[in-house]
C-alpha cells in the first residue's frame, strides 16, 4: 500500500520523538508505519492519516475519553483489538504536544513492560 504525503509527514514527526530510542525498529507493517521498541509495536501511522498507540491496558479506559482517542478496531467487522490499543485521529495531533502526549503514553508503557 502506497504511504501518502499525510501519512509520511506524521510518521516523520513521530520517528523525530523516538530517535533517541536505541532499540527502535521501523517496519511497514499492515498499510502502516509501525515503531516498535524492543521488537513491540508502540505507536503505528497509518494511512487515513491516525495514530495507533498501545498503552497500559489500565489507563486506556480514561486515555479514551482524550479529544480524537478511540478503541482501536480491525478488519471489516470492525472488532476491537484488545485492552490498550488506541486509534487516534489525526486532526487531534496536529501539535508536537499532542502528538508527544500519545508517543509518550506508548514509550512508558513499554518501558514498564
Amino acid at each position: 500500500m502506497p504511504v501518502n504525503e499525510a501519512q509520511s509527514a506524521l510518521a516523520d514527526r513521530v520517528r523525530a520523538l523516538l530517535s533517541d530510542e536505541a532499540d527502535l525498529t521501523e517496519k511497514a507493517m499492515f498499510g502502516s508505519r509501525a515503531f516498535l521498541l524492543d521488537d513491540r509495536i508502540a505507536v503505528a501511522v497509518f494511512s487515513a492519516p491516525a495514530l495507533l498507540v498501545r498503552v497500559d491496558a489500565e489507563d486506556a479506559a480514561s486515555l479514551a475519553l482524550e479529544p480524537g482517542a478511540s478503541p482501536a478496531v480491525m478488519g471489516p467487522q470492525r472488532r476491537e483489538m484488545g485492552p490498550g490499543w488506541l486509534l487516534i485521529d489525526s486532526d487531534h495531533l496536529t501539535s508536537d504536544e499532542q502528538l508527544l502526549f500519545w508517543v509518550d503514553a506508548a514509550r512508558d508503557f513499554q518501558r514498564r513492560r
